[in-house]
């Protein structure tokens, strides 16, 4: 045979598993992805945003309220342009659909790096993606509602573009607007950006690649982008940075920093520490290629932001998704440089390779031991709730998997209830602040938690003691604003009734707590419990209305006849 055919032959060879590897993979993510069907409250937030856009009101939580209570732009546009296309859609269904398409872009993005660096296709060089098929963060969050997967994509095309133009000298046009498109999603990817250029001028020293003239460029497209933008943004709201920023990140303290530190120990818990115990025998290497280096130096600001930010509050480690792609690219590099030493060792090689195999079969599931083992081991992975007093994985009425999923429902019903029987034009006060607002249609919220209220957002707090982006809150601001009504208890949609008695012990974070301990709020506001359903895990709604509000709402009950929601 030829030396031309047998390349030929090896070409075909690499084209066939790398197609048949990237469809497995995609496959897997996408099953994944439905499998879990995880939702999130948070991004009913941005759903909210894009209904008001749409209806002429402006990019807005409330009509008339100019309060920038999201950090995901790029993707409240995305979302709004399918919608504005595709109008009998459902918002949450286009957002799935977005949100599993870029996850899997993700996962071939990996795929189609790991061959570029490597010049041929092994089952090793896929494992990256399949680290992020079976990644629990990645696939729980692709049906989330928010910007995961969209930002995952495109901080590592951004980075793919930016090794890719180091190794070939072409197409580099397409780092700054790769890396503006990421700010325009998550303002964070500035860091990951300037790590960008910092790392391009390092080169630039060493051997003149890439040239002064380029960097510059680069800089210049960035800015081309994103400064209309953020001047656009600082004109519309009034702040230099999003309300967002006021209420996570706003201020700084010990215990912040040590939370952060705490969600790190918790993610490397979750997902097994030793997964990543070859990433550092392949970084203390001498000879180490260009880009694990980059790639190490992207990963580690990234976490040191973090801990700056002091995690997250929101489940499956929604953070460390963000730059799972370019982690799980170490993981599989180091395990590549672990199974390389072992063909060098004399003795025993075999037994080497078959205790890394396991090693590496071990690391997969653990990957996705939070969305998969719930699912298999429900009796198992069961846990109590005591707030609403139940357990999830459900069992019986509860066929809920998720907690998250039924309080998103919950606040839906909760809305479906004001719809039919409050005042037009009422106020409404909550702590959860995503569906209910989206399944409001005539009636403003009042965001507890700050994330869309400037003044909330905008008050003092020692960050660090509670959950991240939960610690805010003031009653006698929420009370100064006379709401019409009140849901505490974070929205009380229970399978049994509450008092003034029993809600006490429901109320939840410093805006609940602050109004229960004020003496006005007790005199302006009566508890009302409406009875919703006979069975199942909806069947009471207990909140607080203004005491003048009592016979209008009476009335509506008795002209609608709505007191019941199947």
């Amino acid at each position: 045979m030829k030396i031309e055919e047998i390349k030929g032959w090896a070409t075909s060879h690499d084209k066939l598993l790398f197609s048949v590897g990237c469809v497995l993979l995609i496959s897997i993510f996408v099953l994944h992805s439905l499998s879990v069907n995880y939702s999130s409250d948070d991004g009913y937030i941005a759903f909210q945003y894009v209904k008001n856009l749409l209806n002429g009101s402006g990019l807005v939580y409330n009509p008339g309220e100019r309060v920038e209570g999201y950090n995901n732009f790029l993707w409240i546009m995305l979302l709004a342009g399918v919608q504005r296309l595709l109008p009998t859609v459902k918002l949450l269904h286009i957002a799935d659909v977005l949100g599993i398409t870029f996850g899997a872009l993700a996962i071939l993005m990996v795929c189609r790096f790991s061959r570029m660096v490597h010049q041929r296709v092994t089952v090793l060089s896929l494992l990256a993606g399949a680290f992020l098929a079976l990644h629990s963060g990645l696939a729980a969050w692709a049906t989330g509602g928010l910007e995961t997967t969209l930002y995952a994509f495109l901080l590592f095309s951004a980075s793919y573009s930016y090794v890719s133009y180091i190794r070939s000298g072409k197409n580099g046009f397409a780092v700054p607007v790769l890396f503006a498109l990421a700010v325009l999603t998550r303002p964070d990817a500035v860091l990951l950006f300037g790590v960008t250029l910092i790392h391009a001028s390092i080169l630039h020293l060493k051997d003149g690649k890439p040239s002064k003239a380029v960097i510059i460029k680069w800089v210049l497209i960035f800015l081309g982008i994103f400064l209309p933008y953020y001047l656009w943004r600082y004109a519309y709201y009034g702040y230099p940075l999003p309300n967002t920023f006021y209420v996570k990140l706003g201020g700084s303290s010990k215990t912040k920093y040590l939370r952060g530190v705490i969600y790190l120990l918790d993610y490397l818990k979750s997902y097994g520490t030793f997964v990543f115990i070859p990433v550092l025998v392949l970084l203390i290497r001498r000879r180490r290629q260009m880009w694990v280096d980059y790639f190490a130096a992207l990963v580690g600001v990234y976490l040191l932001y973090l801990v700056y930010a002091g995690g997250d509050g929101l489940a499956f480690f929604r953070f460390v998704a963000y730059i799972a792609p370019l982690l799980y690219i170490l993981v599989q590099e180091g395990f590549g440089d672990l199974y390389e030493r072992a063909n060098r060792i004399r003795f025993m090689p075999l037994a080497a390779k078959a205790a890394l195999t396991l090693g590496l079969l071990l690391s997969l599931s653990v990957t996705m031991r939070q969305t998969v083992f719930p699912m298999v081991f429900e009796t198992r992975m069961r846990w109590y709730e005591p707030h609403s007093q139940l357990s999830f994985p459900g069992t019986g009425d509860n066929h809920y998997l998720w907690f998250d999923n039924y309080f998103v429902d919950r606040q839906a019903i909760a809305a479906q209830w004001l719809e039919a029987n409050a005042p037009a034009g009422a106020l409404v006060a909550s702590t959860p602040a995503g569906s209910i607002a989206y399944h409001l249609k005539d009636h403003n919220v009042i965001d507890m938690l700050g994330l869309n209220d400037v003044h909330i957002a905008h008050t003092k707090a020692d960050l660090g003691k509670g959950r991240a982006g939960h610690e805010k809150g003031d009653g006698k601001y929420v009370l100064s604003r006379a709401p019409d009504y009140i849901l505490m208890g974070n929205v009380a949609v229970l399978p049994f009734p509450l008092d003034d008695h029993s809600i006490e012990d429901k109320l939840i974070l410093k805006s609940e707590h602050e109004l229960w301990a004020d003496p006005e709020f007790h005199k302006q506001y009566e508890l009302k419990c409406v009875k919703l359903a006979d069975t199942g895990v909806f069947q009471y709604f207990t909140f607080f209305q203004k005491r003048d509000l009592a016979a209008a709402t009476a009335s509506n009950l008795s002209n609608n006849n709505t007191g019941r929601t199947k």
